[in-house]
This record gives structure tokens, sequence and C-alpha cells, in this order.
């Protein structure tokens, strides 16, 4: 089966990978991605030898904080405010926000996503410049500073056309063996003498075979 039908369980992926990559392209608008740097500082322990099993439980669930924190209504909403953003929202702008840790340390790196690559990276400096500010009066303390600004970004992480066409074109190649396998399956043609005593229970008395006759 695979055989006979080859060249359609070849072109069929080939083709459906080319209109999912054009159509990413063409449809898709491209989002761009700005990070900013931020670190939180441990004001209880002065050395290393200071540093309890308590104090890195203590660590970890302050950075677990600040990360939902800088996604609060209060800093987006005072983002936007400051940098007179009109056509979003502070919901909008919280989802576009991603804030990791690195390896489990008390290095934050903010992310924010959006269609301009110039307003990403200013939505990603504003937010943590007014974190940094507002952590102040939220936690009664000064323990968070700017490591490094966001840049503007180079190029935009979305859309993925290559990766697009990569999934379409897996996905099409096993959809199109698939139901080929399944046509053939249900198909009850006869096709052979085989067939014949299979599906009719009928005993066949001759065959006339085929030549090649020039």
């Amino acid at each position: 089966m695979v055989r006979k039908k080859l060249m359609f369980i070849i072109l069929i992926p080939i083709i459906a990978a080319f209109i999912i990559g054009l159509a990413s392209v063409l449809f898709i608008p491209p989002v761009y991605e700005a990070s900013t740097t931020l670190y939180i500082i441990n004001q209880n322990a002065v050395s290393e030898e200071d540093v309890t099993y308590n104090e890195l439980l203590k660590n970890q669930q302050l950075v677990k904080d600040y990360r939902e924190l800088i996604k609060s209504k209060l800093i987006v909403k005072t983002a936007l405010e400051e940098l007179e953003i009109t056509d979003m929202s502070p919901e909008r702008l919280a989802a576009n926000i991603t804030v990791d840790s690195k390896n489990d340390t008390r290095i934050l790196e903010v992310k924010v996503r959006d269609t301009s690559p110039e307003r990403s990276m200013q939505l990603s400096n504003k937010i943590c410049e007014v974190f940094v500010r507002e952590s102040v009066n939220i936690t009664k303390t000064a323990n968070v500073s700017i490591v490094d600004a966001a840049e503007v970004p180079k190029g935009p992480v979305e859309p993925k056309p290559m990766f697009y066409a990569l999934v379409a074109f897996l996905v099409s190649l096993c959809a199109t063996i698939g139901a080929f396998y399944l046509f053939e399956l249900l198909n009850e043609t006869i096709k052979n003498s085989e067939d014949v005593a299979t599906y009719l229970e009928l005993n066949v008395l001759g065959t006339i075979p085929l030549f090649n006759i020039k």
C-alpha cells in the first residue's frame, strides 16, 4: 500500500507544511520579547557562612512572592499609566509577562512580549522600575535592584514558520498514511483469486495472466 501511494504520501505532507508555514508568516503578526534582570538582595545574611537552611527557604518563598507581585494589577497598571499606553489593558499586559528565576537563585528574569520591539523593551524596563519602587512600600524593605536593563530585541520570537511547517509535515504524514491504510482495510474490491475465495466463497477455475505484448 505504501509503495503504491508513495507519491501522495510524500506530496501531501509537503503541501501541508508549505501552506502552514506560509500562512504563519502572512497572517500571524510578529511578537517580540524583551527581558530585564532583577536581583533580590539578601539583607539578613552578612556572609555565606551565615546562610542557614531557614534562610534558603525564606529566600525561595520571597522569590515566589515577587514573581506574583511583578504581575500584579498595581505594578502593570502603574507601568501603563507612566508610559501613557492606552490601547492595552492591565490584564492583557499581565498575560504577556513571564517571570523566571535563574537556576533557583534570587535572580529574576522579567520577560515582556509585544508586537512592537521598542514597546516590549519599554514595558519590561518600566515594569521592573515600578516594581523596585513599589516593593519598598509593599515589603517595607529595599532589597531589589535592576542588574541588566532590557534592550530592543533583534528578532521576533513568534511566529516560528519552520517549526509550524515541521509539525504540519509530521502530522499530515501520519494522517495520510493512516487514511490510506484505513481505506485499504475498508476496501473490499476484488483484486486477485484469493479475494474471490475469501469474499465470494467461490472456487477459482482459472486465471488469465497479464501479458505485455508489443
